[in-house]
């Protein structure tokens, strides 16, 4: 299984001006830093939490099928563009997004997936994934758990993360803030 990035969020879900309200920051000479800091705040929710906060667009490429439905690893899941199987696209009413929290895909006729040839990666499925394409679409608790690491990794330059058993975490408050948002994955 590979997952990767076809098309980014087109803005960050927190802006420049809140980021630097919120940090009491006035002028203009740390603007890139903060900006930085945004987009790496981002991003590490984004991956600690399994989620898109602002539209994207994903594939996820496998080498079989895991059984009649397939778990997206990435939500939330607002749409899939298209599943291909040997680079051929199945027709859109062979498949259906399961309603629901998780971001799942089923057969739509509860018949089984046709089967890749062999060739790994051979299936491929293209999916939107984020809370809509606005910073203003994004929950406020995501929203504030950006400004809060956003404002840890500003006062603490030098320090770098935090680091316990060998791996990186968030802050406590963070971690509460994204819980409930998080995606788990088996």
């Amino acid at each position: 299984m590979s997952l990767t990035l076809i098309t980014g969020p087109a803005t960050e879900p927190v802006t420049l001006a809140d980021a630097k309200l919120h940090l009491r920051v006035d002028g203009t000479v740390e603007d890139a830093l903060i900006q930085t800091l945004i987009s790496a705040a981002r991003l590490t929710l984004e991956a600690h939490g399994n989620l898109a906060m602002i539209n994207q667009t994903w594939a996820l490429r496998l080498d079989r099928w895991p059984g009649s439905v397939v778990s997206l690893p990435i939500g939330p899941v607002s749409a899939v563009q298209a599943i291909f199987v040997d680079g051929i696209a199945l027709a859109n009413e062979a498949y259906v997004l399961v309603p629901g929290g998780e971001a799942r895909i089923a057969r739509a006729d509860n018949a089984p997936w046709r089967a890749p040839s062999g060739l790994a990666g051979g299936i491929e499925i293209r999916f939107d994934a984020g809370f809509g394409p606005e910073g203003t679409d994004v929950p406020r608790h995501l929203h504030h758990a950006i400004l809060m690491l956003v404002a840890e990794w500003f006062e603490n330059r030098e320090a770098g993360s935090r680091v316990e058993a060998g791996h990186a975490t968030l802050p406590p408050a963070v971690m509460r803030l994204i819980s409930p948002y998080r995606k788990h994955r088996l």
